[in-house]
């Protein structure tokens, strides 16, 4: 602040510093030049005037200098955001699309991890998240599934209940994935989201176990969303779960399975989830990528 006021007035100060040091050779020359100090005083001011012209010019000089930086730093920022928006379009169309091949696997799972994602930022926009959190939770959300890529093809296209060592292959998938998204730094906390979403409240499930607020706030969304939409889209080893049938589920569960408050926040959405939810049904026995929910085998 203080070298701002001094740039500011610098005419002011500058005539100051040179009438005072004029002033104190004036005084200190009476000795030496005797009746030649009129002569001198003449000198003197002409030197100081000369002098504070050649400061001003070389101070509006350094002024202009800094402007035209300042503009070119300006120019050089916008493009930047402009760089980085682009960054951000193409990168969350990369997610997207990683996404979509990720449900593509099979038909009745078409779109899976596009409605768990809109339903999960519902709910964390309920409980009060704010815009990066809501960012975050949807990415995670989006790729949730991603892991999936590394369980064998006929574990997916088993149309019974799997075995024990069946769904302890596909329990890892959730690990697997979040070894995948740790390897971008900027989706730490996404890997967290995704690796813990099959934890349950009560500390009974996987893959560590994590009871009550120990599990990631975004994975506990992620769980409601999921299961929910699990239940409400047709699997080739059940049939869909109506409405009513899916919300007692969740509410039964709160506590347990869920976390009742994000079971809470998803019924204060509700009305906006039903009105886009649609029953996914499958088409010519073609099975696919299984998902195994926390809600049964979903």
């Amino acid at each position: 602040m203080q070298c701002k006021i001094l740039s500011d007035n610098f005419p002011t100060n500058c005539m100051a510093v040179l009438t005072i040091g004029g002033c104190l050779i004036w005084l200190c020359m009476p000795g030496y030049l005797g009746m030649q100090r009129l002569e001198a005083a003449g000198v003197i001011s002409v030197s100081m005037l000369v002098m504070y012209y050649v400061l001003t010019y070389l101070e509006r000089t350094a002024r202009l200098s800094q402007i035209k930086k300042n503009w070119e730093l300006a120019g050089e920022k916008v493009h930047l955001m402009e760089s980085i928006s682009k960054l951000e379009e193409n990168y969350l169309s990369t997610i997207q699309s990683i996404a979509a091949a990720i449900d593509a696997n099979a038909t009745y799972s078409s779109g899976h991890s596009a409605r768990v994602a809109g339903f999960a930022v519902k709910i964390g926009r309920a409980m009060g998240l704010c815009q990066d959190e809501l960012d975050s939770l949807e990415r995670a959300a989006l790729l949730h599934d991603i892991g999936t890529i590394y369980i064998p093809d006929h574990v997916w296209r088993k149309e019974g209940p799997l075995t024990v060592e069946e769904q302890s292959l596909v329990r890892q998938h959730s690990v697997l994935g979040a070894e995948i998204i740790d390897s971008v730094k900027s989706l730490k906390q996404e890997s967290l989201a995704i690796m813990h979403h099959h934890e349950r409240y009560d500390g009974t499930g996987y893959p560590y176990g994590l009871k009550g607020l120990a599990i990631p706030l975004e994975s506990r969304i992620l769980a409601v969303a999921d299961a929910f939409d699990a239940m409400t889209s047709e699997r080739p080893y059940r049939d869909v779960l109506n409405m009513r049938d899916a919300l007692e589920e969740l509410y039964s569960n709160a506590g347990s399975q869920f976390d009742p408050r994000v079971v809470e926040g998803f019924l204060t959405v509700l009305d906006d989830i039903t009105r886009e939810t649609e029953v996914v049904t499958f088409a010519n026995k073609r099975f696919g990528a299984r998902v195994y929910s926390m809600v049964g085998n979903c």
